[in-house]
């Protein structure tokens, strides 16, 4: 309680006290005891001294509050003094390490100046020796030439000496000129001799590293040598199997020519001399594996951390139906695969096909009639003509050979199986996978491998392990827009559509 509103209480209680006080001197009541009026007078002065008295401990606790507050808010600052001090500390440090790092890099940054002038200094240098070992060889030519021509006087002086008795004091002193210009002349040669031995010492290490690096030309020259062989070997075994099918299609030529009366065509004729020989495997995979086309979709999903983007990417084949070219795969491996589980939509998607040397966003992607678990793409004949593709045909006479030849696209392993028709559904075919003859690698037919006839054309898709789908026509239906005129929406009909069709499937061809 602050001093002022002690105050206030403290007059208010007296106003009271005097408004009460009867100051009159009251009747004498012979009844009354005379000592009343002392009591009632002593327990209105106790009362008053006891409020008094509360008052002040009331106002003496507030104080020690007070005085406990203000020790706390004193405590705190000197904490807050202390801490900022201590802060002020941590950014002078801070400053000192960054003009240090400074300092440093400024350092750092002269040495490698001082590097780089030295590195020029030494280029310098080298070039400057080679110059000078090049000067030392002519100089050390010209003074061993002159050493000889000094020793040839010599010769001819001491001559002239022994043949006269009397020296001319004129020929002793060219005697010791010569004596003396030879001796520096030696002097001279050999200084100019150890000169050239440290040069030569210094053209030792640079012949060191000459013979490493020719060292390394000729390893390499020698893998490239081994390489132009193998080149050669492969050009050989390429060139003996042109031979080969030269030979048999002059073979088929003569074949040809002994029924060219029966055939309407030269396309019908080659047509029918293929269909005499089946071709093996490799053959066919061989040919097939340069056929294959990228088609990749690009699409974003919603996640528990947000949306993320994706690519997915698949191989496919280009065939020619009803006299268009088009990309036939399976949706399973897709991210438009028919489920009979909820499906959910991706947000965008864009598929983009890559070829050999021209690629193109498709602006539509197709549900087949026919097969539920199967989309095509249609090539613009633009790609076609930049790709130069010869795309494969569909069979013609599907049962023309026991056997199939089952493609994986993803892996390229290929291998040889006998088939049989389903005589449930002429559209389908059986595999006898207990037969299955591995060619390339532990393979085993799987749903949307590619199923090829012996002769090279285009039987159908694998349906699940052990069915394939038999591709006679191909008729597209509903179609999916892609890029920027895709919708969530849009796609979950289009699976929703397809995955309805897929119910209605027999269970062994879902």
């Amino acid at each position: 309680m602050s001093k002022s509103i002690m105050i206030v209480i403290c007059d208010f209680l007296l106003l009271s006290l005097l408004s009460l006080a009867n100051f009159e001197k009251p009747a004498e009541d012979p009844l009354k005891k005379p000592d009343e009026a002392l009591i009632q007078q002593n327990f209105a002065d106790s009362q008053m001294l006891d409020l008094l008295k509360m008052s002040l401990d009331n106002e003496r606790e507030k104080r020690l509050a007070l005085s406990s507050d203000l020790q706390k808010i004193s405590q705190a600052a000197e904490a807050n003094r202390v801490q900022a001090e201590e802060q002020k500390r941590l950014i002078a440090a801070r400053e000192k390490e960054l003009k240090s790092m400074a300092q440093t890099k400024l350092e750092l940054e002269k040495e490698r100046a001082k590097i780089l002038e030295q590195s020029q200094a030494l280029q310098v240098r080298v070039k400057a020796s080679e110059e000078r070992n090049a000067a030392l060889q002519q100089e050390i030519i010209s003074a061993a030439s002159k050493l000889d021509k000094s020793a040839q006087e010599r010769l001819a002086l001491e001559k002239e000496l022994g043949n006269m008795r009397e020296v001319d004091s004129t020929t002793k002193l060219k005697l010791m000129s010569v004596q003396e210009e030879l001796k520096q002349n030696k002097e001279h040669l050999e200084r100019l001799r150890a000169e050239s031995e440290s040069l030569k010492n210094e053209n030792k290490a640079i012949e060191i590293e000459k013979q490493a690096l020719s060292t390394k030309l000729e390893v390499a020259t020698t893998k490239t040598k081994i390489y132009e062989e193998n080149i050669k070997r492969y050009e050989t075994l390429v060139d003996i199997e042109k031979t080969e099918k030269e030979k048999i299609r002059e073979h088929a030529e003569n074949l040809a020519a002994g029924v060219s009366e029966l055939a309407s065509s030269q396309k019908e004729i080659t047509k029918e001399v293929r269909e005499l020989r089946p071709q093996t495997s490799s053959e066919i995979f061989a040919k097939l594996k340069q056929k294959f086309i990228s088609v990749k979709f690009e699409y974003t999903k919603r996640g528990l951390l947000g949306s993320s983007a994706n690519v997915l990417e698949i191989r496919a084949l280009p065939i020619v139906i009803n006299d268009r070219t088009w990309l036939l795969f399976s949706a399973v491996d897709t991210i438009l695969p028919p489920s009979i589980h909820r499906y959910f939509p991706p947000e965008t998607l864009k598929v983009s096909v890559e070829g050999k040397s021209a690629k193109f966003s498709a602006p539509r992607i197709f549900a087949v009639m026919e097969d539920p678990k199967l989309l095509a793409i249609p090539l613009p004949k633009e790609f076609c003509d930049a790709e130069k593709m010869n795309p494969l045909e569909i069979a013609s006479n599907t049962y023309a050979y026991p056997e199939c030849v089952v493609v994986d696209p993803e892996k390229f392993y290929y291998g040889q199986v006998p088939f049989r028709a389903d005589f449930r559904n002429d559209s389908y075919a059986q595999l006898d996978v207990g037969l299955f003859e591995p060619i390339f690698g532990t393979f085993a037919p799987s749903e949307g491998d590619f199923v090829i006839s012996r002769n090279g054309e285009f039987l159908g898709i694998m349906s699940n392990g052990s069915v394939a789908y038999i591709t006679r026509m191909m008729t597209p239906i509903k179609s999916l827009k892609l890029g920027t005129a895709f919708s969530p929406k849009s796609c979950a009909e289009f699976v929703g559509t397809t995955s309805a069709r897929l119910k209605m499937m027999p269970l062994s061809l879902r």
